[in-house]
């Protein structure tokens, strides 16, 4: 099904550029650099004056899976899924949004903060659970404790985390984590150093892939020291035994090429919603119990 592909392929590659610029051709050169350094799922915030023919233009592309971001109501959901989106994000948690996307076999990325809200988007069909602001209410120590209670959840990071709580969430059986201004400087937008952002994405994604052969590189390029330097129990995150997060039986890695245009898909055989997965249309996602860290004693 078209939405669990999306999914799919957002949770394999982990890392998913929020693109928030000032202007359209901003947001397409930002595009084609990430794109040449390895970024292939964008998230183009409605906030961006175009964002809609800046869809519609990237849908012709093979190399990128675009979606649309800070999407809030249900009219900027059709609007999105009319231009091309193959996934829609949200920060907030609108359950119609959801129902908008099942009826057009589109993903969804809904926003919650709290346990209930979390379950809850889950329930109303979200494939996966932007977890915004995530370092509102403690970054990783506030998602771990999540996953030693409820351990079947969806989750993408996002809320702008600095590149030492990345390196802890990679730890984490998250399914992706949402960059914004970590993977693109805004300074680097406003000079045009389409090539700086080309070989930062490269780094991110290298890092992202196999952590335990890019870390000394990524580490060095963030400007942060070792973490062999000093001990967990200082805040100092850990790079060791990074799992990666298990994909539900039946959901493909397919290209995005293997993902055929909307107009030739019979919608009801695209939706990636199966109420029949449990008795309340709760999908369970595997997941794996949460070690505490030194300092989680209170979690206990």
């Amino acid at each position: 099904m078209i939405s669990r592909e999306v999914i799919s392929l957002m949770s394999r590659r982990r890392i998913v550029a929020e693109v928030r610029t000032e202007t359209a051709m901003q947001a397409l050169s930002v595009v084609d650099a990430l794109a040449a350094g390895g970024v292939s799922t964008i998230e183009v915030s409605l906030t961006i004056p175009g964002a809609q023919e800046i869809l519609t233009h990237m849908t012709t592309r093979q190399d990128v899976l675009v979606g649309a971001g800070a999407v809030l109501d249900g009219k900027q959901t059709r609007d999105a899924i009319a231009a091309g989106a193959r996934f829609i994000a949200s920060p907030v948690f609108n359950p119609e949004l959801a129902l908008i996307c099942q009826e057009a076999g589109v993903a969804c990325v809904l926003g919650a903060l709290t346990p209930s809200e979390i379950i809850a988007a889950q329930r109303a069909g979200a494939e996966m659970v932007k977890l915004f602001p995530a370092e509102a209410l403690g970054g990783p120590m506030y998602v771990r404790a999540l996953l030693r209670q409820l351990t079947h959840m969806s989750l993408q990071i996002s809320g702008g985390f600095s590149a030492e709580h990345m390196i802890e969430y990679l730890e984490l059986p998250i399914r992706s984590l949402a960059l914004g201004t970590l993977l693109v400087p805004r300074v680097l937008v406003e000079r045009g150093h389409w090539q700086a952002i080309t070989n930062r994405a490269r780094a991110f994604v290298d890092y992202a892939a196999n952590p335990h052969v890019y870390a000394a590189q990524f580490l060095a390029m963030m400007g942060i020291g070792s973490p062999q330097a000093a001990p967990a129990s200082a805040g100092n995150p850990r790079i060791a035994n990074i799992p990666t997060m298990p994909v539900p039986p039946g959901m493909a890695d397919p290209t995005f090429a293997d993902i055929p245009a909307r107009s030739g898909v019979d919608p009801a055989a695209r939706s990636g919603f199966d109420p029949a997965a449990s008795s309340s249309g709760f999908r369970p996602w595997d997941s794996r119990p949460v070690e505490l860290g030194d300092d989680e004693d209170w979690l206990r």
